[in-house]
Formats: C-alpha cells, sequence, structure tokens
C-alpha cells in the first residue's frame, strides 16, 4: 500500500437515501470513499463539521451543504493507517459545466475556500476532482470537496507539510525545499493551486466533456521538481493578470472570460 489509496464509487442503501439530510440536492445518489489516511491526521468528519458551523455564519461559505451521511474507520492499520469509509450525497464536478455556469461555480469556490481559511479549516488540495457542486431548480451551486488533506488550526501556525495534487500545486510548494519541509503553506498557495485548476479545465475540456486535445498531460506524468519546470514553459498558452486569467482563445473553455 502506497499513500492513502483512496478509491471512490457509486453506492445504494435504501436505508441511507431515505434519510431526510439535505433537501438542497435533487439527486438522491449516495458516493462511498475509501482511504487509508495516517492516524495522526485530523479526521475529516471533525473538520467537515467544523465547516458546516461556518456555513452558518458566513455567506460566502452558506451554500455548502451538509452532504456527509455516513463515517467508519475500522481497527488501526500496522503501518498507521486507517481504514476509513465516507458516504456522502454525490456532487457534481465543476468540469462537467462551462461557459458562464462553470465560471460562476468556480468562483462561487473560491470565495467559499477563502471563508474557511479566513477561520482555520485550511483546505490544501484544489484540484479539478474537488471542485464540485449541485443543483437546485436547476441553478448550480459550486462545493469545496474532500478534506482529507485538510487542517483545523484556529490558532495554530500555517503546515510546514507539503499537501495537494502535484499538477495543480503552487510553484513554491514543487520545489526541494518544500519537500524538506522548509516551506510554510500559506493562502497564496491554494489561491494559486485554483488559477492552475482554472487553466487545466479551459484548456481539456469542450463543452463539459475532456477534448481530444489534451494539452498539460506531462503534468500528470513527472516529478515535482521537473513539474514545476513545465508549468514555468507554458507561460506561452496563457497570460495572467492582476484579477483574472486569460486564456488563449483557440483553446478557451470560457468563451467569454
Amino acid at each position: 500500500m502506497r499513500g492513502r489509496t483512496t478509491i471512490v464509487f457509486s453506492v445504494k442503501s435504501k436505508a441511507l437515501s431515505g434519510l431526510q439530510l439535505d433537501s438542497q440536492f435533487e439527486s438522491p445518489e449516495l458516493v462511498a470513499k475509501l482511504y487509508w489516511p495516517e492516524d495522526t491526521h485530523q479526521s475529516e468528519p471533525i473538520i467537515f463539521d467544523e465547516v458546516c458551523k461556518i456555513t452558518q455564519i458566513d455567506l460566502d461559505a452558506l451554500s455548502h451543504p451538509r452532504g456527509l451521511v455516513l463515517f467508519y474507520q475500522f481497527k488501526k492499520h500496522p503501518r498507521s493507517r486507517i481504514l476509513t469509509i465516507i458516504t456522502s450525497r454525490e456532487l457534481i464536478p465543476i468540469t462537467k459545466l462551462f461557459g458562464k455556469e462553470f465560471l460562476t461555480a468556480w468562483w462561487q469556490i473560491v470565495n467559499c475556500h477563502h471563508a474557511l481559511w479566513k477561520i482555520g479549516v485550511h483546505h490544501q488540495d484544489a484540484s479539478p476532482s474537488n471542485l464540485t457542486g449541485y443543483r437546485t431548480h436547476s441553478q448550480f451551486t459550486g462545493v469545496l470537496n474532500d478534506y482529507d488533506l485538510s487542517l483545523f488550526q484556529r490558532d495554530s501556525p500555517n503546515s510546514l507539510e507539503r499537501t495537494g495534487t502535484v499538477p495543480f500545486m503552487a510553484l513554491d510548494l514543487l520545489i526541494p525545499e518544500s519537500m524538506a519541509g522548509k516551506v510554510e503553506h500559506v493562502y497564496a498557495h491554494d489561491a494559486e493551486s485554483f488559477i492552475w485548476v482554472l487553466t487545466w479545465t479551459c484548456l481539456r475540456y469542450e463543452g463539459g466533456k475532456l477534448s481530444r486535445n489534451r494539452p498539460l498531460e506531462e503534468w500528470l506524468k513527472v516529478d515535482a521538481c521537473t513539474c514545476a519546470e513545465k508549468k514555468v514553459d507554458c507561460e506561452g498558452i496563457f497570460t495572467c493578470g492582476p484579477a483574472f486569467l486569460i486564456v488563449d482563445a483557440e483553446h478557451a473553455h470560457i468563451s467569454d472570460l
């Protein structure tokens, strides 16, 4: 076993589907996440409870649903990992969206992430699979999902642990100093990750579907340091301004961005 070995799959349960938990969900479908977190890491449901508390007091995080249905941990593994299963309402990846709906959902999630960070919930893993949402009366609402790498540290210093999904991590977290635990994980790093996710989605998806032309594929196949070099080399594809991203029109996922 290497790392958390996360597996996500659909599940069906009459008992769980019948629970009156999330009235904002149009779909009753459930998914389960099976993974092996380290026993020293903060429990994901505990962090999620803090997220739900924050949604009651901060308008930027108000849309976050109470989607968690079941949580169970098995006996401790000899290598300090615990087999864990979480069942929750199924959410829709924002990569299935396009146009203004995609951009609106992305911005909602950026605002939600900022609201959570201010109060101490540090997500630390912005990636396409973790940017999701749900529909209510045909309106899509963006949701930041998956808190298994997150930290809740209201009064604690920022983490020195290097966490995230390599293709979308900030450049400063891909250097050897970061891998040696010498770079503090700050809000700007997560904010940069959202820009990389936006870039990735705009260039690789068309009309809510993965396009045949898939640039940046090499980001998935190289180590952290090489990925950082690849990101620096891609400056010719897009221009990053102070408040928004302008994508080459030939590759654009959002036509009026």
